[in-house]
């Protein structure tokens, strides 16, 4: 039993991560472009019944599946575990979920899914998909924006024909200007710092987060969640 359940838990993820990274229909042509963010190559790893992992946790030490997770997959893809950080995760009756972001100079990268790394409940990796930025410095745009945060709402707002959506995350006494700051992965291998603007359409019924370049102002991407 405990074998089918992991057997339908990698089927479902492997389905999952397959639409997940697929690009989305094109947007409706009235409300801006069709511009949809890039993706770094997608992988997707099994490790049979699991994994050893235990060289991860320091000796007299819990397993802590955040501090693992990130080990772990900067360990097998041969990067700095200082440019990944735990986002969230979740337990059920057979595994436990890590998902992993990127993160340059205390900004993340737009990809809400970088990593994901399943373990069993004997604490062993058995599957792990990624979608990771090859970190290149010299690629990398100033994390320091120049265009502020009202001239990129603007731009966002009248290029998708909508009304800023303020994050529900933002209150009065944080830095909203900051949590909007990412960095969105390009095909050449650069990244450009943006703002990740939420965008609303009620007329059409549409929503966007629309991705506005932190220092030229321009929108250079959008996801429409309609179409997702």
């Amino acid at each position: 039993m405990r074998l089918l359940s992991i057997t339908l838990v990698l089927a479902f993820l492997s389905s999952t991560m397959a639409n997940f990274f697929a690009p989305s229909s094109s947007f409706p042509a009235a409300l801006g472009p069709q511009m949809q963010p890039w993706h770094p190559e997608s992988k997707f790893e099994t490790f049979g019944s699991g994994q050893d992992v235990s060289d991860l946790t320091p000796a007299g030490e819990e397993f802590d599946i955040k501090k693992v997770a990130v080990g772990f997959l900067a360990q097998r893809y041969s990067l700095d575990s200082a440019s990944l950080f735990y986002r969230n995760g979740y337990e059920d009756d057979v595994t436990k979920h890590a998902f992993i972001g990127e993160i340059y100079d205390g900004i993340p990268f737009s990809d809400e899914i970088s990593g994901h790394v399943v373990f069993n409940k004997k604490n062993q990796v058995v599957t792990v998909s990624s979608s990771l930025v090859k970190i290149v410095t010299a690629s990398i745009s100033s994390p320091t924006p120049t265009v502020s945060l009202q001239d990129a709402i603007k731009s966002a707002e009248e290029t998708l024909h909508g009304t800023y959506s303020p994050p529900s995350i933002s209150t009065s006494n944080s830095n909203t200007s900051k949590e909007l700051l990412e960095f969105l992965a390009n095909v050449d291998g650069s990244a450009t710092l943006v703002y990740a603007i939420p965008v609303s359409n009620n007329s059409e019924g549409a929503s966007f987060l629309v991705y506005v370049d932190a220092h030229q102002g321009v929108v250079v991407a959008a996801i429409n969640y309609v179409s997702q």
